[in-house]
């Protein structure tokens, strides 16, 4: 059997004397006296305790005493006045946030299901396939059936200006049928409507 006073045991575990202090208060700690009627600590009953009840990464019991938890242990001086309760009640705070995240989100689909905003999965993928190839083709159709009219424009600014409110017609038509749920086919006679000049020289 080995005594040590409570210094010498804080070195023995190499930690400070606040935290022998603080597994002394835990009940932690094993007392027996020595020949001069000393409390001094039992070094190998003390060390199976610690060992079998703090957590070596984190200088805490891993539990209390009757399966109860024990006391936070603060194993350097520095932090011996600090609230050991902090990250578990930053802990807390953190999984409360998501816990209302989650209720906001869910509030807010039944909000948009009840106003009837939500549609079908499938009728959504189907509106997204037809969007895309809608626009491909209504698209592809105009630069053909533009392509004369275009080609003949001498000014720069000019062709951007016409490209840009054809092509803004064009998306603002393509909105409305999305919004419809329906789009459209492009208009067969598109490829081969005559220029303006064309119209104007017949």
């Amino acid at each position: 059997m080995t005594l040590m006073t409570q210094a010498d045991f804080a070195a023995h575990r190499g930690v400070g004397k606040s935290a022998v202090s603080n597994w002394k208060k835990a009940g932690l700690l094993v007392f027996a006296e020595d020949d001069a009627g000393r409390a001094m600590v039992h070094v190998e009953r003390s060390d199976a305790r610690l060992n079998a009840r703090v957590d070596p990464t984190r200088g805490r019991p891993s539990a209390g005493l009757n399966g109860g938890t024990a006391p936070a242990i603060v194993e350097s001086d520095a932090g011996a006045g600090e609230d050991t309760t902090a990250g578990g009640q930053r802990s807390l705070a953190l999984v409360k946030a998501e816990q209302a995240e989650e209720a906001l989100v869910s509030q807010r689909l039944k909000n948009a299901s009840a106003a009837s905003e939500l549609v079908p999965r499938v009728d959504a993928q189907r509106l997204l396939a037809e969007g895309g190839r809608a626009i491909r083709e209504r698209l592809m159709a105009w630069l053909r059936g533009s392509a004369e009219q275009r080609v003949a424009m001498r000014d720069v600014k000019d062709l951007l200006a016409f490209e840009d409110a054809e092509v803004s017609a064009l998306f603002a038509e393509l909105a409305q049928q999305a919004a419809a749920g329906v789009f459209a086919a492009p208009d067969e006679d598109q490829d081969d409507a005559p220029a303006d000049g064309e119209e104007q020289a017949a």
